[in-house]
């Protein structure tokens, strides 16, 4: 059968198209658990502008879904979601190495224990037993490991709301991540030299082949976007050296 050259070309170059159209296609849905001015609801976070600049050249997008710490882990546990912002450190816990896919740094986060201005840090987790001791809802999943079974956490919602309750009194001292808390620090006393863990967010996703092609895609550009100086642009007070 003949093809005229019209139609010829048509055929040619739909075959161009789905040969080099990006392996991940569309719909990758994303997680979006809460952290301060790091991950927002409006997609207004440090993490989302820098996803989204790292988007631009990859003519590809990323539907976000935001959910409480705990909904987002199900969410992805259930494979309602593609991916995850954060909470990578319990990942890796979980699934091990062979099931996930992880981007390059979105940033490093630290935590440490709080107690109020003036008064003495807290550079032992024995120094906190019969103590009152605040953390941010969510948070326990990262810390559980570090504090063993013997520390229980205070809930509270925001790091807002931990320095209130620990100025009134209400709890003694309370664990926190760098840098959500440097907007706060004037009202604290914490000792640097005592960390209680630190990692780094990622965006993780479960090991598919789309997956993987859209996390080195996409790690590249974050990369270049850390070699740009554009990370410490967008952080400003709240990026951490890595």
């Amino acid at each position: 059968m003949m093809i005229n050259a019209g139609v010829r070309r048509v055929l040619l170059a739909c075959v161009f198209l789905v040969a080099f159209s990006p392996a991940w296609g569309e719909g990758i849905r994303v997680a979006v658990p809460p952290l301060a001015n790091l991950l927002e609801k409006d997609h207004s976070g440090v993490y989302q502008r820098l996803v989204a600049q790292a988007l631009e050249p990859l003519d590809a997008e990323i539907e976000q879904v935001f959910y409480p710490y705990r909904r987002s882990l199900k969410a992805f546990e259930e494979r309602r979601v593609d991916c995850i912002f954060s909470l990578t450190t319990v990942l890796e816990r979980r699934y091990g190495e062979d099931e996930l896919v992880q981007s390059y740094p979105l940033g490093k986060f630290v935590f440490y224990v709080f107690t109020p201005a003036g008064q003495p840090s807290i550079t032992s987790l024995d120094e906190l037993d019969d103590r009152v001791v605040g953390g941010i809802m969510g948070h326990e999943v990262y810390l559980k490991p570090v504090l063993g079974e013997n520390h229980g956490l205070e809930q509270v919602r925001t790091e807002e709301q931990a320095v209130r309750m620990l100025e009134l009194g209400r709890i003694d001292a309370f664990i926190a991540a760098m840098p959500d808390i440097r907007p706060f620090l004037d009202r604290l006393n914490y000792s640097p030299e005592h960390p209680l863990m630190h990692s780094f967010d990622r965006l993780n996703c479960h090991n598919t082949a789309r997956n993987r092609a859209f996390i080195q895609a996409l790690s590249g550009e974050l990369r270049k976007l850390k070699e740009q100086g554009v990370y410490e642009k967008e952080a400003r007070d709240l990026y951490l050296p890595f």
